[in-house]
């Protein structure tokens, strides 16, 4: 007679069901701090077009920069955002907290892009620019 292991031998570990809540939990931090950088970026712009026109201040780019780095940042964090929750809403596999909270982070990345391709819509419309 041939030994035959018990059944908990055959019997796949039980997955943890927090797949891609990292990754979700990222998008959620990336989508709140994404604004937060662009909306600081939009005063160091208006200092950087003030410095460069004061007479008393010549050749002073680091407003620009700051400007510059900010919206960069900015951006990046928008891209983040999206690529992290989607990794996290696929990576899940099912309804989970990983799917949930990149769910989240998508929903506050899409209400950015319509606050802003809306105040487009409102610059470009008035017809006074800015």
């Amino acid at each position: 007679m041939s030994y035959q292991p018990p059944i908990e031998y055959y019997q796949q570990p039980q997955r943890s069901g927090n797949r891609g809540l990292g990754a979700g939990i990222t998008s959620i931090v990336a989508a709140v701090l994404s604004p937060i950088a662009a909306v600081v970026s939009i005063p160091l712009g208006i200092a950087a077009i003030a410095s460069s026109i004061s007479r008393y201040n010549q050749g002073n780019d680091a407003w620009w920069f700051g400007a510059l780095i900010l919206a960069g940042v900015a951006v990046l964090l928008a891209l983040v955002a999206v690529v992290s929750g989607l990794i996290a809403v696929f990576r899940a596999g099912r309804m989970n907290a990983g799917r949930i909270t990149g769910i989240i982070g998508l929903a506050i990345m899409a209400v950015n892009i319509f606050g802003i391709v809306l105040m487009v819509f409102l610059v470009l419309g008035s017809g006074q620019g800015f």
